[in-house]
């Protein structure tokens, strides 16, 4: 029997984790890997547990892809204000940085309300780098005219634009000089830096694209402002 997701052509997960497990499942070097919380000594430590081994996983499966869009609130009152807030699940791991611009996510307004022109609201990048889950977000102020009461908001396909920022896999090209090298201690190492502090660049890297815009679009739902 083939492998589970062993190549970019096929990238199934392990079929028996529900839609919401495989949220926390993702590729690395050593293969499909469950991100988990540790308990006892370790409690709240986040740990990865191998699943499925498949060497070299990250790298066969080419540049991470966006497999799942979905709101972090599920509803958006315009008389109070709030955040849109919406996290972005990607196949792996990815680094974002910022130096350049900040990457954005794009949330649709379908005007519903009274008036026109509202939107679409640039979420921005706000945390995640180092894992497979993205969040944006975008503070709106009480009473603020980005919104109308009864307007949709909605997530279209490939609503996330770098904005000169970048998106990339994470490195496993790692540099480390052993004990000796820093100060001393025995714990500790350095990692040579290369034009993004820690890892080596990795060439060709590009925004990553949703898998499929349908199957996304029907996750992520819709909210709808209240007055």
């Amino acid at each position: 029997m083939p492998l589970w997701g062993n190549s970019d052509a096929v990238e199934d997960k392990p079929k028996h984790f529900t839609a919401a497990e495989k949220l926390n499942v993702y590729a690395t070097e050593q293969g499909w890997v469950k991100k988990i919380t540790g308990t006892g000594g370790r409690a709240n430590r986040i740990q990865e547990e191998v699943i499925v081994a498949i060497g070299d996983l990250g790298t066969s499966l080419n540049l991470a892809d966006i497999t799942a869009i979905d709101w972090n609130i599920d509803s958006f009152d315009k008389s109070d204000g709030g955040t849109l807030s919406v996290t972005v699940t990607f196949n792996e791991p990815v680094e974002v940085a910022t130096d350049g611009g900040t990457p954005h996510l794009a949330v649709t307004n379908g005007n519903q309300g009274t008036g026109s022109g509202r939107g679409p609201h640039n979420l921005l990048y706000a945390s995640g780098t180092g894992t497979n889950r993205l969040t944006f977000e975008l503070a709106i102020a009480a009473a603020n005219a980005a919104t109308n009461a009864s307007d949709v908001l909605s997530i279209a396909a490939n609503a996330v634009a770098l904005n000169s920022g970048t998106i990339t896999e994470m490195s496993t090209e790692h540099f480390v000089l052993e004990e000796g090298t820093n100060s001393g201690s025995a714990d500790e190492f350095i990692r040579l830096e290369g034009a993004q502090g820690g890892h080596l660049n990795q060439e060709n890297n590009t925004a990553s694209t949703i898998t499929s815009a349908t199957a996304i679009g029907t996750a992520a739902g819709t909210i709808t402002v209240a007055a």
